[in-house]
C-alpha cells in the first residue's frame, strides 16, 4: 500500500483524511444504505453462473483418449501427452461454438503444434531461441501453439495440478481463436488480446464444468478456485510478453475477472472487450509506476490508525456510527472471535489480533514460508469487520450467507476508491492509496480458505469462491451502491 498521494515519502498517512465529494451515487461513490434490506438483481450462494456449486473430482478423465494429434518436437512424455489432449479439447469446444459466436464462420485448428525443452540448446522459434525461454506461448505469424515440456509445464503440473496446464494452452489458443474471429485490431494494446484470451479460457472451463469436454472436469468449487488460482499466480504470464512490457497481461484480479466473464456469459461477451472498454474495467493503473511504491506499510499503530480513517472517510455517507477499533483480542458476549479480527455487535468494536494481522501481511517468498499475501490482505480483514458495523446499522442480517458477499463487495467498493487512477470514474478517497499488487493479494486472500474478506460475523467465508471473487471485482468496479441492490440478503 501507498501512504499518501502528496508525499510518496511519507510512511503513513497522517491523522487527518480530507473528506470526499460524491459527483454521482449511480457511478459508485459511497452512499446511505436504507435500513430496510431489498435484494435487486439478485445473487447464488448455491450455483456458479447457473451451474449448481459442488466439489467434486477435477483433472483429466479416466476413460479420456490418447488425442491424435500431431505434435513437433515432443519426447512422448506426460506432460506432452496432457497438453495434447488439451488442444485437442480446445479445438473441439471451439469447433461447435466458433459459427454460432461469430457469425457462422468455421474454426481451423491452429497449423503446428510445438514441444521444446527450454533447458536444452536453443532451437530457433518465431523468432526467438528456444533456450531458456519458459513459456507458452501463440505465434500469429506462423500459426503455431507452442510450450515449454522441460520446465513450465511441469512446474505448473506440480504446484496446481494439470488443470494448470490446460489452463495455460486454453489461453494461447483463445490467441488463435481472436485472430480468426477477427475480434483485436493491429492497433489494439496487448492487455486488450491477453484480456480477451483469458475470457475465452473461462468459456472453454464453461464448457468442462458442464461435462461436456472428452478429456476433462472440472468441480465449480474447489476446482474453479483452483483454476483461478493459477490466473492469480501466473499474472503476466505465460504468453506472447514478446510484443509487450511487464503489466500489459494484466493484474491478477484483471485476469480472474476477464476468466469469469467468459465462464458466465460465453465468447460473445469476450468480443466486446474492445480498447475502451478495458481501459474503463481493468486496474492497470495508467500513471502509476513501480518507483512510486513504497514498501508495505507495517502492521503498527499509527498505520491501523491510517487504515481506520480511511475507512471512516469511504463509508461516512452511509450514516453508519463508526465501529472502535482496539488492537487487541476481546470477547464478546455470546460469540466466538474469528481470527486475526473480530466484531462484536453490542458493543460496536472491532478487536485485532495483531500478531496474526503481521503473519497475513507477510507475502510468501524464496526464503520465507509464509503462509500470508501481503499488507493489502492483512487491512482487508479489518475492512471486512468494518462492513459488517455498516450492514448492521442499515438493519442486515449478519450471520448468513449473503452476509458475507456484502462483505466482499464493500471491501471491494473500499479498495476501488483507494486506487491512483480512478476505477468508473469515481474520484478516490482521502490519502491512503494502494498500488496493481494490493488487489491482487486481495483475490489471493480471497481464494484461500480462511480469510474474513467474504465471511459473515462467525467467520463464515461463502463456500463458492467464484462467488467471493465476483462480489469483490463488483465493488471495485462499481462501488458500493451494488453491495446493498445485489446482495440485499
Amino acid at each position: 500500500m501507498v501512504a499518501t498521494v502528496s508525499s510518496r515519502r511519507k510512511r503513513i498517512l497522517g491523522a487527518v483524511v480530507s473528506a470526499f465529494t460524491c459527483a454521482s451515487l449511480v457511478s459508485g461513490c459511497a452512499q446511505v444504505i436504507s435500513g430496510v434490506p431489498t435484494t435487486l438483481g439478485g445473487y447464488s450462494t448455491t450455483s456458479v453462473a447457473g451451474l449448481p456449486a459442488a466439489d467434486g473430482p477435477s483433472g483429466p478423465k479416466e476413460s479420456a483418449p490418447h488425442a491424435p494429434l500431431r505434435v513437433e518436437g515432443t519426447d512422448n512424455g506426460e506432460m506432452d501427452e496432457l497438453a495434447r489432449n488439451a488442444v485437442a479439447d480446445v479445438d473441439a469446444y471451439w469447433a461447435g461454438q466458433f459459427p454460432d459466436a461469430f457469425s457462422g464462420k468455421e474454426f481451423e485448428p491452429v497449423k503446428r503444434l510445438i514441444s521444446y525443452d527450454s533447458g536444452a540448446p536453443g532451437a530457433p522459434l518465431c523468432g526467438k531461441s528456444t533456450g531458456g525461454m519458459v513459456n507458452a506461448f501463440y505465434c500469429p505469424p506462423e500459426d503455431l501453439v507452442a510450450w515449454d515440456r522441460g520446465t513450465l509445464l511441469p512446474e505448473l503440473n506440480n504446484s496446481f495440478g494439470p488443470l494448470a496446464v490446460v489452463t495455460v494452452l486454453a489461453h494461447e489458443m483463445g490467441h488463435a481463436v481472436q485472430h480468426r474471429a477477427g475480434t483485436v485490431a493491429e492497433d489494439d494494446p496487448v492487455i486488450v488480446l491477453e484480456q480477451q484470451a483469458d475470457c475465452f479460457t473461462g468459456a472453454y472451463f464453461r464448457h468442462v464444468a458442464e461435462g461436456s469436454s472428452e478429456y476433462f472436469q472440472v468441480s465449480t468449487g474447489s476446482g474453479l478456485n483452483e483454476v483461478m488460482g493459477v490466473l492469480n499466480f501466473i499474472r503476466d504470464s505465460p504468453g506472447t510478453s514478446d510484443f509487450t512490457g511487464d503489466n500489459a497481461h494484466g493484474t491478477a484480479f484483471d485476469r480472474v475477472s476477464a476468466f469469469q466473464h467468459g465462464f458466465s456469459q460465453g465468447p460473445e461477451r469476450c468480443a466486446k472487450m474492445t480498447s475502451d472498454e478495458v481501459t474503463k474495467r481493468t486496474t492497470l493503473f495508467q500513471n502509476w509506476k513501480p518507483t512510486q511504491q513504497e514498501t508495505d506499510l507495517p502492521i503498527d499503530g499509527r498505520s491501523l490508525r491510517a487504515v481506520e480513517e480511511s475507512l471512516h472517510a469511504v463509508f461516512r455517507d452511509t450514516g453508519a456510527e463508526p465501529p472502535k477499533v482496539v488492537a487487541e483480542p476481546r470477547t464478546c458476549s455470546g460469540r466466538q472471535p474469528t481470527s486475526p479480527a473480530s466484531y462484536c455487535t453490542e458493543t460496536n468494536t472491532i478487536s485485532l489480533n495483531v500478531p496474526e494481522l503481521r503473519e497475513i501481511a507477510t507475502p510468501p517468498s524464496k526464503t520465507s514460508q509464509s503462509a500470508g499475501y501481503g499488507d493489502f490482505a492483512a487491512y482487508a480483514q479489518i475492512a471486512s469487520r468494518y462492513a459488517l458495523s455498516v450492514q448492521k446499522a442499515a438493519g442486515y442480517r449478519l450471520d448468513d450467507e449473503a452476509a458475507g458477499l456484502r462483505t466482499a463487495c464493500m471491501v471491494g467498493a473500499w479498495s476501488g476508491l483507494l486506487v491512483e487512477d480512478p476505477i468508473g470514474q469515481r474520484n478516490p478517497v482521502g490519502k491512503l492509496r494502494i498500488v496493481p499488487e494490493d488487489i491482487d493479494e486481495g483475490v489471493s486472500a480471497l481464494l484461500g480458505e480462511e480469510s474474513l474478506i467474504s465471511a459473515n460475523v462467525n467467520g463464515d467465508q461463502v463456500p463458492v469462491g467464484f462467488a467471493r471473487v465476483e462480489a469483490f471485482r463488483v465493488g471495485v468496479q462499481e462501488g458500493l451502491a451494488p453491495c446493498t441492490t445485489k446482495y440485499g440478503g
